[in-house]
């Protein structure tokens, strides 16, 4: 009896390989080869599944986005108050811990590839957008007085800011200012809007 092949784990097994080894050697250091030896199959079968290295690294950079917006969105769509949600989500958007701490490693060496790529720094702009649309709604609901495009763009220059530090230098220290920078953010625009609201009712 022939043998099942499920494609699409072999696929995803082929990308987590490219991840790893981005990680650990960026962009630049990227072959099929080392690929494949990370994966512990032959370049054959990536170039099975794939057409070329760019290929793969697009695809590569895809999953990652769609893996951490999956898990982000699944907390922003809890029944829950609208501050825990969004401060969920910011958590789980920080790498602190080894698996987004290598997501922030892909994303940090794709990043710099972005700015000479099209096609990276389009799939990058769309991850952006996708997160902006997630959380503009919530940051609406929890400051109702605040332009919650804005408050959305700056919570998101925040996370992209927060995140690049720790993911350089992974410390305890780090993790703990970055957690407790975004949580006093979210805070103070709640707190901000409540004031507003008040003024208003005077």
């Amino acid at each position: 009896m022939p043998k099942i092949i499920n494609h699409d784990e072999r696929r995803q097994e082929l990308i987590e390989a490219s991840w790893a080894v981005i990680a650990a050697e960026g962009l630049e250091g990227v072959t099929m080869r080392k690929i494949a030896t990370a994966a512990g199959c032959t370049t054959g079968r990536i170039t099975h599944y794939f057409a070329d290295r760019e290929a793969l690294i697009l695809a590569a950079l895809s999953a990652v986005n769609a893996a951490t917006s999956a898990r982000i969105d699944a907390l922003l769509q809890q029944d829950k108050p609208v501050f825990e949600r969004l401060l969920a989500a910011a958590h789980e958007a920080l790498p602190l811990d080894a698996a987004r701490l290598l997501e922030w490693k892909v994303w940090i060496a794709f990043w710099g590839a972005a700015t000479v790529t099209p096609a990276l720094a389009k799939e990058n702009e769309s991850r952006q957008q996708e997160w902006l649309t997630a959380i503009t709604p919530l940051i609406a609901l929890l400051s109702p007085h605040a332009d919650a495009g804005y408050e959305a763009e700056r919570v998101m220059g925040l996370l992209n800011g927060l995140g690049l530090r720790v993911a350089i230098h992974p410390s305890t220290k780090n993790q703990t200012d970055a957690t407790t920078t975004i949580a006093r953010h979210l805070q103070d625009l709640a707190r901000r809007d409540k004031e507003r609201g008040n003024q208003d009712k005077q």
